[in-house]
């Protein structure tokens, strides 16, 4: 047992500091998968700490669980997506998860690149990026930069598996119709080298 299951354990029994474990080990990482989805920070912070306060609250009905990160994912996540769709009822007008952007930056090297060529290979990947749906770039984002395997992206992304698995050869597919072939050979390379 991890000592972030241990610490779930622990926190489903009423620890709160186990509690706070937990919410320390994912503030920055749900932070910044939620801007993937919104600039807005006061909205992000906000659906964070509802999650964590619905969490305490419910404590002693959540189940065990082998992945604290893909239920801490799973849970955001869908919170996010339903505040994101609730406000624009609000404004008059209709959003669907479809419609929610996500965005993907990667970081760039300029020990590797010259900054000439680090911002035409930027260029042409968010000319690429902008071509992708909201989804390839999040299970993009989910693949290589979070880690998740892809069970816990089908599950977080509530997908079965084989449509994860499309999902992704779709969008890498996607970067490779719309990235000159160096540029996107790179961008593979850089994505493989996040994973590492």
């Amino acid at each position: 047992m991890t000592s972030e299951q241990k610490a779930w354990d622990e926190f489903r029994y009423g620890n709160e500091r186990a509690l706070k474990f937990i919410f320390d080990a994912y503030y920055e990482l749900l932070f910044n998968y939620g801007h993937k989805f919104t600039p807005d920070d006061h909205l992000i912070e906000d659906i964070i700490q509802d999650l964590f306060v619905k969490l305490w609250i419910d404590r002693e009905k959540i189940n065990a669980t082998n992945s604290v990160k893909n239920y801490i994912y799973k849970a955001f996540r869908r919170r996010l997506i339903r505040k994101l769709d609730y406000l624009p009822k609000i404004m008059a007008f209709p959003a669907t998860e479809e419609k929610i952007a996500f965005n993907i930056e990667l970081g760039h090297d300029h020990r590797m690149i010259s900054a000439e060529r680090t911002r035409k290979i930027q260029e042409n990947l968010a000319i690429a990026l902008d071509k992708m749906t909201p989804r390839q770039r999040e299970v993009i984002h989910l693949r290589y930069f979070e880690e998740m395997d892809f069970n816990e992206i089908a599950d977080v992304m509530q997908l079965s598996t084989k449509a994860t698995y499309k999902l992704l050869y779709r969008a890498i597919d996607s970067l490779k119709q719309h990235l000159p072939r160096f540029d996107y050979l790179l961008i593979l390379y850089l994505l493989n080298l996040s994973r590492k």
